[in-house]
């Protein structure tokens, strides 16, 4: 069974350091889900404490002790026997994208459709996919949407013409995708960025950002093969043309 810390210098912990580790091995999920201040007076431990033994781990600070905690807890109850579980990847993902902090920026992203004259989906291969599915379902919900999936397509935009282009991109690395980022700002569309993780060169280049944040998958079969769950950007799609048509009717 894989392990929650691997390599981890526990030998560098005092004994209140050590307490607080304990009581994390023993109920990992209870610690992601509670504050600081919690755990420090269910250990009967001051903060300090608790961020100390965050440093000599390795980590930052609490909080980037606590994003490793659930991020390792959702990436082992998604590979339980070695299985890979891409509904509860997309449930993991579902109760991020309705916490305030992802609302509000779907909320801002839902106005910003609602002032252009259209919106582009750019992507290639399955994110090609993806980019025709979304153009077809604004258009369906009242928005002008175009898709371009051709990764060598000549762009142009009119320059009376506001224009929002979202760049579906799993990797955010593929060469030709990002050749048409660059097209687009350059013709003077505001560019948004829907990609997995966001330390890549379409999100660096986009004016907006939104990431899904899962964990990459690969055919055991066929190791080129990319199995990483799409459900998010199509979830993303469909609450953005909602979002967007109650603005219209408000």
């Amino acid at each position: 069974m894989e392990k929650l810390f691997v390599n981890v210098p526990v030998d560098k912990l005092n004994d209140l350091e050590s307490l607080v580790f304990n009581k994390i091995i023993k109920n990992p999920s209870h610690v992601s889900q509670i504050t600081i201040r919690d755990l420090a007076k269910e250990c009967h431990v001051s903060t300090s404490t608790i961020i100390r033994m965050a440093n000599k781990l390795g980590f930052k600070g609490w909080a980037d002790f606590k994003h490793y905690l659930k991020n390792k807890l959702e990436y082992l109850a998604l590979h339980q026997e070695g299985i890979y579980n891409n509904i509860m990847a997309f449930d993991f993902f579902l109760k991020r994208m309705f916490t305030d902090e992802y609302q509000t920026r779907i909320t801002q992203l839902a106005k910003m459709i609602a002032d252009v004259d259209y919106c582009l989906f750019v992507g290639a291969g399955n994110s090609g996919s993806l980019a025709d599915y979304a153009s077809k379902y604004f258009n369906n919900a009242g928005h002008s949407a175009h898709a371009i999936i051709d990764p060598y397509q000549l762009v142009q935009i009119h320059p009376d013409n506001k224009v929002l282009a979202f760049i579906l991109s799993n990797s955010g690395e593929t060469i030709q995708v990002i050749d048409r980022l660059l097209d687009l700002k350059q013709l003077g569309a505001t560019v948004v960025a829907v990609t997995n993780h966001s330390d890549n060169t379409v999100c660096r280049l986009s004016d907006i950002v939104i990431n899904y944040q899962l964990q990459d998958e690969k055919s055991v079969i066929f190791p080129e093969g990319k199995l990483t769950t799409q459900l998010p950007v199509m979830a993303l799609v469909e609450q953005l043309a909602h979002r967007s048509n109650l603005i219209y009717r408000s």
